[in-house]
């Protein structure tokens, strides 16, 4: 049986904590990851009836887009709601684990998947968030070893960018080494100057990807002391952001582009700012995003959905003449859900080896209602 921190590093896979906001609490809310699991529930939000949902579905592991401890906590104790919920946890034996912003911001994370319900094109972040060096590596494999570090290197994602995988440079030449007394050299004889006919290979790596691809490099590679070097690029980036902004497939009206969000998002009602009749391009951010009203206008989006839009933001959209769509906070993260049912169950069914039910909360958390 799987265990809850086999669970965990998945989610590390689809959400790495390095992206969280510095502001946010993101991963094991409370539990133990050597506990195991069979069940996990994945909802919105974490609260009674959630729990209570668990417990009736032998859950051992929550997943949860809000995180239930979000500010310090300076006891737990049943005298508050919180701490009754974490007594109740512990008793249960139910773990609790969230994804938050770093959700938000990750590739195939839940703004890409807003946006892609959209049918568009050209997806690019709407506010950057981290921005660091891609790295290049610089090895020297010897010939009869070349494919299979070269494919067991490409297999982590190294030469992975942009819309490319498997970029490379190799050329052929001749290594030199003479092994000492204590080596147990692959190739050549200890105490002679050898050569051997070798490839330089070249490749480039994403710097979230740099320690596993290190690490499979001296996995592979057939040398007791493999050559390598490491180069920061300078001229190359990795970028990660909130939000996302994207250009639809046609231009479309814009009473006609309202209905489509409605019916995609699943939508009773929407609240909306009419500045532009025909939308093209469009940028969105799930949850609260009203901070990036005017990165939206300045990428050239003719219109923004996000949520818990104020008066006075809505205004600000209007007197640029960017139309906004508000289709509220809960109506853009219900979809939370869905994401990591699909991310999970395919991921795990290749890197667990072991059966784990991803179960989606029946848990409505929206507490507003409309008359």
């Amino acid at each position: 049986m799987a265990k809850v921190a086999e669970v965990v590093q998945l989610m590390g896979e689809i959400a790495p904590a390095r992206l969280a906001e510095d502001w946010d609490n993101v991963g094991m809310q409370v539990g133990d990851g050597s506990q195991e699991v069979e069940n996990v529930l994945l909802a919105l939000d974490f609260n009674k009836k959630v729990l209570t949902e668990a417990v009736e579905k032998n859950c051992q592991l929550i997943i949860t887009h809000h995180p239930f401890i979000f500010k310090g906590i300076k006891s737990v104790n049943t005298q508050n709601q919180s701490g009754k919920l974490i007594f109740e946890l512990i008793k249960n034996n139910i773990s609790l684990f969230s994804a938050h912003t770093n959700l938000d911001i990750a590739e195939a994370g839940l703004n890409d998947y807003l946006i892609k319900m959209l049918d568009v094109e050209n997806i690019s972040s709407l506010s950057t968030t981290s921005s660091q060096n891609y790295y290049k590596l610089v090895t020297f494999i010897p010939e009869d070893n070349f494919e299979e570090v070269r494919s067991a290197l490409f297999a982590k994602g190294a030469g992975e960018y942009a819309n490319y995988s498997h970029t490379g440079f190799y050329q052929q030449g001749k290594g030199s080494f003479k092994p000492l007394a204590e080596a147990d050299p692959y190739l050549g004889d200890r105490g002679s100057l050898n050569e051997v006919a070798e490839y330089r290979f070249e490749t480039i790596i994403a710097p979230e990807d740099l320690n596993l691809i290190i690490k499979e490099l001296l996995k592979v590679h057939p040398y007791e002391e493999p050559a390598w070097d490491l180069y920061k690029m300078e001229n190359l980036e990795s970028k990660k952001g909130i939000g996302r902004i994207a250009d639809l497939k046609s231009e479309i009206e814009l009473d006609d582009f309202l209905q489509k969000i409605k019916e995609v998002y699943k939508l009773d009602q929407i609240r909306v700012v009419r500045a532009k009749r025909k939308i093209k391009k469009v940028a969105l951010c799930s949850g609260s995003g009203a901070d990036f009203i005017k990165n939206a206008h300045y990428q050239g989006a003719d219109l923004y959905l996000t949520g818990d839009v104020k008066f006075h933001e809505a205004q600000t959209a209007e007197a640029l003449g960017l139309s906004l769509v508000d289709f509220g906070h809960y109506g853009s993260e219900k979809f939370v859900k869905e994401l990591l049912s699909e991310r999970l169950t395919s991921i795990a069914s290749s890197k667990l080896k072991k059966e784990v039910n991803f179960i989606k909360s029946e848990v409505n958390t929206q507490p507003w209602n409309y008359q």
